[in-house]
């Protein structure tokens, strides 16, 4: 008697290749009247948070489709610019600006090309869960954190409050800021994305109070009910004279490219520089990613089946 089970998972690895080898046909179709002018490989640039692994498949998937040796490249988000400069990465997808204030005299310098903005509008900022309002009135005038420090402290804080950041390469300030702003807390920057947003779920399903840095365009903030603290409007001034007692700055989400990209790989810059994303279609990614199970070139996959029209044009 047949195996039932090895005949269903028979069928469907049959379904799943012809599907993958009928979609490869469908989506390299495009790439097949075009040359690469080099065949050296393409290196994108890869962070450790799910947003930056879709955009990087994603651009990696384009530029394959388009014939070229493309591969990602797994970059802290700090050491990305040397390796820009140097050549050792050739395109970043995301990079904040909102985080990295030591971007803007690198591309004024010209040790990278600004190929534009990727159409991500990013957002930091402090964040704590709805039920926690009640137990420390007066937020979120950050001013009520000053009286409900000891609210979000734990043993390895002590008698100081955690603020709970994302990993230490992101950059942030946030040492400096919670000492300018008189909030008695203490940064603990979590190991990576994953990491952070485990914790917060955990304290949420636990209703435990947290203080957290949350960022937009994401699916936690909207996942996860809840409240940004107001801190002091953003201001050149505040970052300036480096207080950054302050929010900091909402901002653009740049592509940057190695300087010799242009002129070496004319029509895959050309194609980076089209690619565009939103923030809404970027949450759903992520939500794929994150919540429902999707692996990243599956959600890729999504992507691309809804945007054909789209991705195909960047290509031509």
């Amino acid at each position: 008697m047949q195996n039932p089970l090895k005949s269903t998972f028979t069928r469907r690895t049959f379904s799943l290749v012809a599907g993958a080898m009928a979609g490869a046909f469908m989506l390299s179709s495009s790439a097949l009247a075009f040359t690469p002018e080099s065949s050296d490989p393409i290196k994108v640039a890869q962070h450790d948070w799910a947003g930056s692994e879709f955009s990087t498949a994603l651009l990696v998937r384009l530029l394959k489709e388009a014939g070229y040796n493309a591969e990602p490249v797994t970059i802290d988000a700090s050491s990305v610019y040397t390796a820009l400069e140097n050549g050792d990465v050739t395109f970043q997808p995301e990079s904040w600006t909102t985080s990295h204030p030591e971007l803007p005299p690198l591309l004024k310098a010209a040790k990278m090309t600004n190929v534009g903005e990727i159409g991500l509008l990013g957002m930091d900022r402090y964040w704590y869960p709805d039920y926690v309002k009640e137990q420390c009135p007066g937020l979120p005038d950050y001013k009520a954190l000053k009286d409900c420090a000891k609210l979000f402290a734990t043993p390895e804080t002590g008698g100081k409050g955690r603020l709970l950041a994302f990993p230490e390469d992101w950059g942030g300030f946030d040492e400096q800021r919670l000492a300018s702003l008189g909030l008695n807390f203490e940064v603990v920057h979590a190991g990576s994305e994953a990491a952070l947003l485990a914790e917060v779920k955990s304290a949420v399903q636990r209703k435990v109070p947290i203080l957290a840095w949350l960022y937009e365009p994401h699916w936690a903030p909207f996942v996860f009910k809840g409240e940004y603290v107001e801190l002091p409007p953003y201001s050149d001034e505040c970052f300036a004279n480096k207080s950054y007692a302050c929010e900091k700055p909402k901002g653009p989400i740049l592509k940057l490219a190695w300087n010799g990209a242009k002129e070496k790989w004319p029509h895959a810059y050309k194609i980076f520089e089209a690619v565009k994303l939103d923030n809404k279609e970027y949450a759903e990614a992520l939500i794929d990613i994150s919540l429902n199970g999707k692996s990243v070139p599956q959600a890729v996959d999504t992507w691309m089946q809804k945007n054909k029209d789209r991705w195909t044009a960047w290509l031509q």
